[in-house]
């Protein structure tokens, strides 16, 4: 009886912190719901630099395929995760997750931006599931002109020639972090490379960047006909101040309702939780004083 009245003790201790954890996390979707209600969503062709709301189609840069449903998409997150089992209980630990970080379009009625999914909160139904042994495979995605909706920070991004720059001197670096690359760079063999050499190489790789930048900026610009040119160079993603970046498929409407819920279950549930286990401990410990 002693044993089974520890448990509940030790089980109390810690649905009391968990309770309190669900009832401040209850206010942190609060917050984020009344965020949602209160951004304008906007047009396209209106979008201001700073936090944005907008709804529109999915439109790809480059069209992916899915892992596992092998769809066709703009987007996808996969996650598999483990299953692990413990004395009296076995939960589902996370072992691996992808998500994709390709920029695609968001069109609406006025044109279209690009959207850089890098870091995105995402809200999208699983659209694939499968257990093997142990193990357990899901899959999110978003596909082709499927309705979206997105709230991030429209920013100006880096020029052609800054993201030629960078990825130059990324290259260059990696080289010379590889012993067998950096001696390529020696052409007359004397054991040094001078600055002929590395002025060289840096052109060489300068060519190539831009070679490869040219071929995806031609098939971007077929894709990109439809924004609005003071638009060019503006793209919807995580902000440096403002990390609110919501992803999903659903309309506003649906995500508000959604939130709606889970507000009054994480507080309404924490409180019921921590109350309950409050009472459990306190009756341990009369218990135990007498």
């Amino acid at each position: 009886m002693n044993e089974i009245a520890g448990r509940i003790f030790g089980y109390s201790i810690i649905g009391f912190f968990t309770g309190i954890y669900l009832f401040f996390k209850g206010f942190s979707l609060l917050w984020r719901k009344r965020l949602i209600q209160n951004v304008p969503t906007s047009k396209v062709r209106s979008i201001a630099m700073g936090l944005v709301e907008l709804q529109g189609k999915a439109i790809p840069n480059i069209l992916l395929t899915a892992p596992y449903t092998k769809t066709l998409c703009v987007f996808y997150h996969i996650i598999i995760e483990r299953l692990v089992r413990q004395k009296n209980s076995s939960r589902w630990v996370k072992e691996f997750e992808v998500k994709t970080d390709i920029p695609f379009f968001i069109q609406d009625d006025t044109g279209c931006v690009v959207l850089d999914p890098r870091g995105a909160e995402t809200d999208l139904p699983l659209r694939y599931i499968r257990r093997e042994g142990n193990k357990r495979y899901k899959e999110y995605n978003i596909i082709e002109k499927e309705p979206v909706y997105v709230m991030g920070t429209a920013k100006r991004g880096d020029s052609t020639g800054d993201k030629i720059h960078k990825e130059v001197e990324k290259r260059i670096t990696e080289m010379m972090e590889n012993p067998e690359e950096k001696q390529k760079l020696d052409v007359n063999k004397d054991m040094w490379i001078d600055e002929k050499e590395w002025e060289t190489a840096r052109g060489n790789i300068r060519k190539q960047v831009s070679e490869e930048f040219g071929r995806a900026g031609d098939e971007f610009q077929k894709k990109a006909r439809l924004v609005p040119e003071y638009l060019k160079d503006v793209i919807i993603g995580k902000g440096e101040l403002d990390k609110n970046f919501i992803l999903s498929n659903k309309s506003e409407k649906e995500l508000i309702e959604n939130y709606k819920y889970k507000v009054f279950f994480y507080i309404f549930g924490g409180v019921v939780l921590t109350l309950a286990c409050l009472g459990i401990i306190l009756s341990n410990i009369v218990f135990k004083g007498r």
